[in-house]
């Protein structure tokens, strides 16, 4: 199985791996551009980008619509991913609400880290969509590695918090993809492209799946912070 996994990601389109390591890089740089800033800088920072989370979507979409390939039922920022992005405008105006910090903890983080080591895009994607998804899936991460520079260190209470909008996000896309015949979150079908869903069976299977390994990840992040919080004790 872990050849399996294996074989997964190195089958990854290079352009895949190309702005994967890009994005990588400059969401390390900024975290530690943005960690050694004073509380003034650190505002600017992260109200910069929550305007360049808006102007990439803005971008996107007027993107779609020019070449003809805008849809109801793909184009819409519905995947976890996207609607965790688009909350960094939010956040940057309201630093203090906790429960935006433990939902960029873990279900951003754990959406956009997955997005980096197998993908739904495909070699032959339009450049704007790759550069789309990249964008927002390192403003997702860069804002992870702030609330920890800031402080932010989970708590049971948090997990259990994060599981609970998880899912209530979770039954609300399904909602949707019903009403719109879509496939948001890839809730009835597998996605296309080079990713873990390949190993799975199919639906619901691989559904259930996907949803164990979120939880697991969430499990693991939390004992991790543990871990590490009392090893600084």
């Amino acid at each position: 199985m872990l050849s399996d996994i294996i074989n997964v990601v190195i089958s990854l389109p290079s352009q895949h791996v190309i702005y994967g390591m890009i994005s990588t890089v400059l969401c390390i740089a900024a975290a530690w551009v943005y960690s050694n800033s004073s509380d003034q800088v650190k505002q600017v920072i992260l109200q910069t980008i929550g305007y360049l989370v808006v102007f990439n979507e803005i971008v996107f979409q007027a993107y779609m619509v020019y070449y003809g390939i805008w849809s109801l039922k793909t184009s819409l920022p519905m995947e976890m991913c996207y609607l965790s992005a688009l909350l960094i405008p939010f956040y940057s105006k309201n630093q203090h609400l906790r429960l935006l910090k433990t939902w960029f903890f873990f279900a951003g983080f754990s959406g956009s880290l997955f997005a980096f080591i197998n993908t739904n895009l495909s070699e032959m994607e339009h450049i704007y969509v790759s550069i789309h998804y990249f964008f927002a899936h390192g403003l997702v991460i860069f804002v992870m590695l702030s609330i920890i520079a800031d402080g932010y260190r989970p708590k049971w209470e948090d997990y259990f918090i994060a599981i609970k909008w998880t899912t209530v996000l979770v039954i609300f896309i399904i909602l949707i993809n019903l009403v719109l015949d879509s496939n948001y979150m890839f809730t009835f079908e597998k996605p296309a492209g080079v990713n873990f869903t390949l190993l799975m069976p199919d639906w619901p299977y691989y559904f259930l799946i996907m949803l164990c390994i979120g939880l697991s990840f969430y499990t693991l992040m939390m004992i991790v912070s543990l871990i590490l919080i009392n090893k600084n004790k």
